[in-house]
This record gives structure tokens, sequence and C-alpha cells, in this order.
């Protein structure tokens, strides 16, 4: 009997240090995802250079955000050009000379357009600390297909470092490179207007 209280007491006191030292895990890991909302709230100007892997592929290009419009335009391997706003997105081949218009609700750049202007989108999402960095994983569902967003922040300056969507085993990965927080954009280059007129 007195085995079993004792066992008892040691099991009751290892909860409760397990409880108390995953707390400030806990609480830092909501205070990353805070500092996280915070920061993208307040890319109202941002532009930097990314480098996208999908299937082994390697495309290089550049992001630029202001207000609620973004723009992403490939150098290589192919001079594309797309202008995303909620609920109207431009599509330009440059090569081509081609235009089209689409609803980006319906394909992955709304992820962007979500991550940068939606206050909810990481709202239940979970946040994963590592050494020196961390990263919000969110899982979505669009059109019947579900994807799992990974954000990439280094925590110490905080700065986004990466995105990856994964869906199966398909994962498109966006590096991003010298980050310019002030590079005061002229409006014009956001502008869903046909290029070709």
């Amino acid at each position: 009997m007195f085995l079993k209280r004792s066992f008892d007491s040691i099991i009751l006191k290892l909860i409760f240090l397990l409880f108390f030292i995953s707390l400030p895990a806990n609480s830092n890991e909501k205070n990353l995802l805070q500092d996280a909302l915070t920061y993208l709230k307040n890319f109202d100007e941002f532009s930097s250079s990314f480098l996208q892997m999908q299937n082994n592929d390697i495309s290089e290009g550049s992001i630029f955000i202001k207000g609620k419009r973004i723009r992403i335009e490939y150098i290589t391997p192919s001079n594309l050009i797309f202008v995303l706003k909620e609920n109207k997105g431009m599509y330009f081949n440059a090569e081509l000379n081609e235009v089209q218009y689409f609803n980006p609700k319906n394909t992955i750049g709304i992820f962007l357009v979500d991550l940068f202007n939606n206050d909810n989108f990481l709202k239940n999402s979970l946040t994963i600390k590592r050494k020196g960095y961390f990263y919000i994983q969110k899982e979505v569902l669009l059109e019947d297909i579900t994807y799992k967003i990974k954000i990439f922040f280094e925590e110490k300056p905080l700065q986004l470092k990466k995105l990856e969507i994964i869906n199966g085993l398909d994962i498109i990965s966006f590096t991003i490179l010298n980050p310019n927080y002030n590079p005061n954009l002229n409006k014009k280059i956001f502008s869903l207007a046909n290029p070709l007129l």
C-alpha cells in the first residue's frame, strides 16, 4: 500500500513537472505566432528576389507587395508576370505576348494574397520552434485538395525566409532572398490593365 502511494505521488509530481516545463514553450510559440502576424501585417511595401524549387526545377524571380496587391516576376526559365489581388489576377507571358485573367481564389496564388492581407489566415495554425528559426504550419482546402503550407521565419532578427506549399509528394518551395522593406514601388507595376494595349 505504501509503495502504491509513493508510486502515485511520483507520477503526480512528474505530471506537474512536465506540465510546467511545457508551459513556457507553448507560451513562447504563441508569442512567435503573434510576432509573425505583426511582422506580416506591416508589409505595406516589400520587394525581394526569390528562388522557387518544384520537382527539381528551379525558377528565379522577384516579388513585390504594395497595399493589397502582389506582383510576381519570373526571370528564368521563362519571363512570366503575375499580378494578384483578392478577387482578380493577371498572367502575362512576355515571351509569347499572352495575357490571361483569372480568379486567384481558385489557385495557390490565393495563399500569398491571404498570407499578406488576411489577418485570419494563420488562425488555427501550428507554430513549431527550432534552433534560430521557427515555422508556422497550416492546412488549407482548395478545390477539394488539401495543401499543407509552411512559412519559415528567422527568429532574430525576425525575417521571412521561405514558404513551402505541399500537396502529397509535390512540394513548391519559395526561398526569399535580399528582402527590401522600403522599396518605394510605383503603383503602375501593380496594374491589372492588359500590358499589350
